[in-house]
């Protein structure tokens, strides 16, 4: 089952969206950003939703720096506010696949999730099967 870590510092709000996921996907919970990169390491992550705003670290910083761990996980935001800079950003540098925004409607999270998530995995048999084919180029030369 694909692992799918929420973050954001208001329970109620990860509390929600695992109670919508929790059938299809394994859910880590976090209301601390600062933490948030640590289970990354310690757990295999498929995805990070997180939300932007958020005490400490938001999450455009969050998102970067597990881009810079691990660039194949996937890397949703979830916004209540219109900074619409901070949202160019995450998006130009490739820090978020996508953002959504709060209030959230169920069904277009549920299908971003899974949209982006089979874009994640497609990138990784894709890198398996390079590094097949290179290894079979070089073991016939």
């Amino acid at each position: 089952m694909q692992h799918i870590l929420l973050v954001d510092d208001e329970p109620e709000v990860t509390n929600a969206i695992a109670r919508l996921l929790r059938k299809d996907y394994t859910i880590t919970k976090c209301s601390e950003p600062e933490n948030a990169l640590e289970i990354v390491k310690q757990n295999d992550i498929d995805l990070v939703l997180s939300d932007i705003r958020m005490p400490v670290m938001d999450g455009v910083e969050l998102l970067s720096q597990i881009k810079g761990y691990d660039p194949s996980i996937g890397r949703v935001l979830l916004s209540g506010y219109s900074d619409m800079e901070l949202c160019q950003r995450a998006i130009s540098d490739d820090i978020a696949a996508i953002i959504l925004t709060k209030p959230w409607d169920n069904f277009e999270l549920k299908n971003v999730l899974k949209l982006v998530l089979n874009v994640r995995q497609l990138q990784k048999e894709n890198t398996e099967l390079k590094q097949k084919f290179n290894q079979l180029s070089f073991e016939s030369q």
